[in-house]
């Protein structure tokens, strides 16, 4: 369950993060959000460099509202917060911080890339550092998710 709820946190970011890559401070922060509203579906996502199964992945989804975050598997929510972006870092950053759910009160550590409709993100769940890379390994989780076609 602990693994669950770091990758929505993980996706959250991600999808925060990666939707601008570049310059402007809060300013940049923000068009990041507006970028990122929205439905997303989990494609994939690893948890101390261990794959989630598919089957898993296809019941979950991240949704974003304003700064805002909340994922859901089967409909019912499971780990939610709020996000804050720095687009001018390399790689850019992002601070998740979980409101609801597993891990309520921990502030997740990590990076993004946004293309096109595609987010990926690396977390450090325990808030010790941020990843410099979207390695999968032990006290990290990684994810990709993609928008929803309406």
């Amino acid at each position: 369950m602990r693994g669950q709820c770091l990758w929505v946190v993980v996706l959250a970011a991600l999808a925060a993060g990666g939707a601008l890559q570049g310059g402007g401070g809060k300013d940049a922060g923000e068009d990041v959000l507006k970028k990122i509203q929205g439905t997303w579906k989990f494609v994939s996502q690893e948890v101390d460099g261990k794959p989630r199964p598919k089957e898993e992945l296809a019941k979950q989804t991240i949704t974003f509202d304003g700064d805002k975050w909340t994922v859901r598997r089967d409909g019912k929510v499971i780990q939610a917060g709020t996000h804050k972006f720095d687009p001018d870092k390399k790689p850019p950053q992002v601070d998740a911080v979980v409101t609801e759910g597993e891990d309520k009160g921990n502030t997740m550590l990590g990076i993004y890339e946004l293309k096109g409709d595609t987010l990926k993100v690396c977390f450090d769940p325990k808030g010790k550092e941020w990843p410099t890379d979207f390695t999968g390994k032990a006290g990290r989780m990684t994810a990709v998710v993609e928008r929803e076609k309406k």
